[in-house]
């Protein structure tokens, strides 16, 4: 498959899967661009589907690990990654083959699910975070996986990320999408997690969570899967795909922090960004925090 190489103004690379105007990931399988076509109509789901969908860097990991360790009654780490149930990630016959209760996740549009999914009205768990903090991480993301090939500054990636100039696109187009989702579909059962309210209160989050899915789960194995899913022994205990990332870097859990973009935005930069933000979101309330 050929791939896209989208250079900035400072002459950085950044390679990425284009199909039909829209920026993947290269997963590297080889139908990955004909499945990326053919999944919203042929793609089959099961009516125990649950998908955990969300812009990257906003707690995907972290809320697949909290959902596999409520469905299994137990406070433990599987020994998979969620990327093996990442329906973008993975073929078809993978897919198909994935036992259920499937927990899938996605970064995708909701018009780019499974029409079958919807059908169905599968659950679906939503995480939203303010859109500093994913940047910081999405640059650290994009700089230390090696299939990006990315070397580029933090200045000259901030300016590609408000442009949507990456795989996945602008925070801000998807955001609003899942807004619009939100309002006209109330019907739908859909869950909505925001990725501060998780460092605030993670048993309450958990609690929650566990209500939406219907699973009876007493205090302290609530307890206890909440101080499993602390981002530090996740860093500790939790199998990585480490030869996909340059060397002498943290990996996918890197800080997991709210109101780490405070130490890398410049004032400057903090500006364009709310200007932008301003723009892109007017009329838009997901009631974020940029702090705690």
């Amino acid at each position: 498959m050929p791939l896209t190489d989208l250079t900035d103004s400072d002459g950085n690379h950044f390679k990425v899967l284009e199909v039909d105007g829209y920026y993947l990931p290269n997963f590297g399988y080889d139908s990955q661009e004909s499945d990326f076509r053919n999944r919203v109509d042929h793609w089959q789901a099961k009516d125990d589907d649950i998908m955990i969908c969300n812009y990257p860097k906003s707690g995907t990991h972290w809320i697949w690990e909290i959902v596999q360790m409520l469905y299994r009654q137990k406070a433990e780490f599987v020994n998979v990654t969620k990327d093996e149930w990442m329906i973008e990630c993975i073929p078809k016959e993978k897919f198909d083959g994935l036992t259920s209760p499937r927990i899938l996740n996605s970064h995708l549009y909701l018009s780019m699910l499974p029409k079958d999914f919807l059908r169905r009205k599968c659950k679906i768990i939503y995480t939203i975070r303010n859109p500093k903090d994913v940047a910081v991480s999405f640059y650290h993301h994009h700089r230390n996986i090696l299939m990006y090939e990315y070397t580029g500054s933090w200045n000259s990636y901030l300016e590609r990320y408000l442009k949507g100039e990456i795989d996945y696109k602008s925070w801000f187009d998807y955001v609003r999408d899942w807004c619009k989702v939100l309002e006209e579909n109330k019907d739908y059962p859909i869950h909505v997690i925001h990725y501060e309210d998780m460092h605030t209160n993670n048993i309450k989050e958990i609690k929650r969570l566990s209500d939406f899915l219907c699973i009876k789960c007493d205090d302290q194995l609530i307890g206890e899967i909440g101080t499993k899913c602390q981002i530090e022994n996740m860093k500790r205990e939790k199998i990585q795909n480490n030869e996909d990332w340059r060397d002498n870097t943290a990996g996918m859990y890197r800080e997991g922090k709210v109101g780490g973009w405070k130490n890398v935005f410049t004032v400057k930069q903090n500006e364009l960004c709310d200007e932008v933000y301003k723009k892109k979101m007017a009329g838009v309330d997901m009631n974020l925090r940029f702090n705690l």
